[in-house]
């Protein structure tokens, strides 16, 4: 602040300034972070998922029958200990549970999803799973054949 002697010459005067330095570098700053992050935070990416290769079995994990979960086509939902009971939407919660308990003797858990099945679905089972602690989900697809 520069003082200045006022007209009168008796007592210094104040005047008042703002510094912009501070305010300069920590637009600066905030710039970089936007600039950083933008890229990341990109929403929708468009791919053509691909196909798998074939792959050779070695064996079942410690010997176990795997557990797998069917989504159908038409959004419901059947399991491999009980392939002719379908279970609906509503009783995912049951299902869920009963996953879980599975998991806990170490039983691979797979997803089998229906080609026109709702995605929507598929995915909700997955995080469901997830979030109840089955750590070790695996998703099922169908090998690419030889003349494509």
């Amino acid at each position: 602040m520069r003082r200045r002697l006022s007209m009168h010459g008796k007592r210094p005067r104040l005047m008042a300034e703002i510094n912009v330095v501070p305010y300069v570098d920590v637009t600066l700053v905030l710039l970089i972070i936007f600039m950083v992050t933008a890229p990341i935070v990109q929403q929708a990416v468009w791919v053509d998922l691909p196909a798998t290769p074939k792959v050779q079995k070695k064996g079942g994990a410690q010997g176990r029958e795997p557990f797998v979960i069917t989504v159908t086509k038409d959004g419901f939902y059947r399991t491999s200990a009980d392939p002719d009971h379908v279970v609906a939407p509503q009783d995912l919660a049951r299902l869920v549970a009963e996953t879980v308990a599975r998991s806990q003797l170490k039983q691979p858990i797979y997803l089998q999803g229906d080609r026109q099945a709702p995605y929507g679905k598929v995915v909700k089972l997955f995080v469901l799973l997830k979030a109840n602690g089955v750590d070790q989900v695996a998703l099922l697809t169908q090998p690419e054949e030889a003349g494509r």
